[in-house]
């Protein structure tokens, strides 16, 4: 089962759930019960108990407005024709229902690359990467870390902003589980998507303690979709990724390669990351929780000189999901910090 999210400027909601039937989107949000959400129809339509499969089959859709899959996909979300937000998302007023973790250094390729441009930029002989990476191929613990703000996920053709100062911003390509706590008190997979754990690679190259700003900004650092295949329908075992970036309506980068529980590094695979972040970070009730896999593909310096400029497109395609693109936008500055710059005089 195919669910996506979606806005229509005609309808007063703030989002809409499709069911996704042979390219068609079905309105369910129009169809009693009226669910506006994954989250709502997980969390206060039975999901919770039934399962989302069964609470979805169970509404009648005869009457459904539809709309072509096709045109919600090309549709810009800035130019006020219907079109997809992130498949999930949290309640209004309630970002901090939707929790955002990531993994890394996950896949061979991407800890390999990762070790050899931390010492490019440092001049020495780090090893962090390398030393994760078999960490966690031996059972211990992997590289876990939180976008903070869910607010800052954008969806299918939103835009990432690129901060001041930034070194080198490159794309993740990563499989992302979606996660619910049942009416019994046990998480459960609900589905799966594709993400793009946006990263400012230059700071973070310089030193890994980097980590959390070259992952966390305002305004988009990550982006979520196109759609949440339900977990009794995707198969997890190897799925086929891309990546291509589009500078001026020409393709300056592209690459492929699959992720997916076969290509994990770790004993237990997927398991070995929902143990290690659920042990020590249980979810509370009536919150969903994404977690991003981390990524088979990595731009080098050599393959992405300077990263994403603005303007740039970034197209990824995740097999047995859909396609999701994004544009790199600029960074909305504030003034904020003027008080504390002028007690500085």
């Amino acid at each position: 089962m195919r669910l996506v999210q979606f806005r229509d400027p005609s309808a007063p909601e703030t989002s809409r759930l499709g069911l996704v039937e042979n390219e068609v989107v079905l309105d369910l949000s129009g169809c009693e019960p009226f669910p506006a959400s994954v989250f709502d129809l997980y969390y206060n339509h039975g999901g919770d108990g039934a399962g989302l499969d069964r609470v979805v089959e169970a509404i009648d859709t005869a009457g459904a407005r539809s709309y072509r899959l096709a045109d919600l996909m090309c549709n810009d979300p800035y130019a006020g024709r219907p079109h997809l937000v992130p498949p999930v998302t949290a309640p209004p007023g309630h970002p901090h229902r939707l929790r955002v973790w990531l993994a890394g250094v996950t896949h061979a390729d991407s800890a390999r690359l990762r070790e050899t441009e931390a010492k490019e930029a440092t001049g020495g002989a780090v090893n962090v990467y390398d030393q994760k990476y078999r960490e966690c191929a031996q059972g211990g613990i992997p590289e876990l870390f939180a976008k903070t703000d869910p607010d800052a996920l954008a969806g299918h053709r939103g835009k990432i902003a690129r901060p001041d100062g930034t070194r080198r911003l490159v794309p993740e390509t990563e499989l992302v589980t979606v996660y619910g706590l049942d009416n019994r008190g046990r998480i459960e997979r609900l589905g799966f998507t594709g993400g793009n754990d946006y990263t400012d690679n230059g700071i973070e190259a310089e030193n890994p303690l980097n980590l959390p700003q070259a992952k966390n900004w305002h305004g988009g650092c990550a982006s979520l979709g196109p759609a949440l295949v339900t977990d009794s329908e995707f198969d997890d075992a190897s799925v086929a990724v891309s990546c291509e970036i589009l500078r001026d309506d020409r393709r300056i980068a592209r690459k492929a390669g699959r992720t997916g529980q076969s290509h994990l590094n770790m004993p237990g695979r997927l398991f070995h990351l929902e143990r290690s972040l659920f042990s020590r970070l249980p979810m509370a009730e009536k919150t969903l929780q994404l977690l991003y896999w981390g990524t088979p593909i990595v731009f080098s310096e050599a393959d992405l000189p300077n990263g994403l400029q603005l303007d740039d497109t970034v197209r990824m395609s995740f097999g047995g999901i859909g396609d999701l693109q994004n544009t790199i936008g600029p960074f909305t500055r504030n003034r904020q910090l003027a008080r504390l710059e002028a007690s500085r005089r």
